[in-house]
């Protein structure tokens, strides 16, 4: 089965005859593709959350063990903090901008971002989408 549809059609538009050729994705190819973006986009948050567990600063590991992934309809999010497993985090952000004890582990989340989203991470992260 085809992804495209194609249509033929002319008309006439003020006098001028004009010709076009239309094409649309059809069903099933865009629902592959929204697969494929939620299956990319879920795998960069897993691979981001690991490298946000590297970068950040360890205590009792209660900040790195709050390192999530959650998914929201068509939004991925990583997490870090705010209640997990019955535990209240609710130093996660002030670490992100504040560590003066460690201040090599500060950017945790922002340096996992930018780790992931280098290179030609679209191709890795989007197969069967961009290429």
């Amino acid at each position: 089965m085809s992804s495209f549809a194609f249509a033929r059609t002319a008309s006439t538009m003020s006098n001028n005859i004009v010709t076009s050729v239309s094409f649309k994705f059809s069903d099933q190819a865009l629902k592959t593709m929204e697969r494929r973006i939620m299956e990319g986009m879920f795998e960069m948050g897993i691979d981001m959350a690991a490298q946000a567990r590297r970068n950040a600063p360890v205590l009792t590991s209660a900040l790195r063990n709050s390192i999530r992934v959650e998914e929201d309809g068509y939004v991925v999010y990583v997490k870090a903090g705010g209640n997990v497993h019955g535990h209240q985090i609710d130093y996660a952000l002030k670490r992100e901008y504040e560590n003066n004890a460690h201040p090599w582990t500060r950017y945790y989340m922002k340096r996992a971002q930018e780790s992931i989203m280098t290179g030609d991470y679209m191709t890795k992260y989007f197969k069967g989408v961009t290429k």
